[in-house]
């Protein structure tokens, strides 16, 4: 049989970007104009970024095992959440990280894995990253990925999006970032 997954609730987008000073001042000058700057996708070329679902109050979750549907406690979902480790923005010698993106999608993702005979809600892996050092906002979680079984969905597929609205970019001292990651606080050699 299939089990599928499905939440249901905000995507996010985020982008972390090591800068100096003066870019970071240039950041705040332009604000959420900075996206105006460059082509759409720019702000995502680094490989400090994250797309996934953000963990809310309101989100939803449903699983279903053929067509039952099933139990899932949703608070087991923050109990996987790690702090965000970015090592290439980490790593960098520059004193400011800037986050730019979007939180705000209505979507859904589902995954879905064929084979599952029995459904035990422990063989769940929910791959979360905290985001809460960078945005100063307790329990941020994205949700970007999830396991069962050890193993990987079959199929993953994103529900219709209706829109999004971009964050105002925010400029956060690497100290704060190497601090919540647990790595000293001096500047990268």
């Amino acid at each position: 049989m299939n089990l599928n997954l499905t939440i249901t609730g905000m995507c996010c987008d985020l982008a972390l970007h090591p800068v100096d000073d003066a870019t970071a001042a240039r950041v705040c000058l332009l604000g959420e104009n900075l996206y105006k700057t460059n082509s759409l996708e720019w702000w995502r070329a680094s490989g400090n970024n994250t797309c996934g679902m953000r963990l809310t109050a309101d989100s939803r979750l449903e699983a279903r095992l053929g067509d039952k549907l099933l139990e899932i406690e949703p608070s087991k979902v923050a109990t996987d959440a790690v702090t965000l480790t970015q090592r290439e923005c980490i790593d960098s010698g520059e004193d400011k990280v800037c986050l730019l993106g979007y939180d705000d999608e209505s979507c859904s993702h589902s995954w879905t894995w064929s084979g599952v005979e029995a459904f035990d809600p422990a063989k769940f892996h929910f791959i979360v990253q905290r985001w809460d050092h960078i945005l100063g906002v307790a329990d941020y979680l994205v949700l970007e990925d999830v396991l069962y079984d050890g193993r990987p969905a079959d199929g993953a597929i994103w529900g219709q999006s209706e829109g999004f609205t971009f964050r105002e970019p925010l400029v956060v001292g690497m100290d704060v970032v190497r601090a919540a990651c647990g790595v000293p606080s001096e500047k990268a050699a």
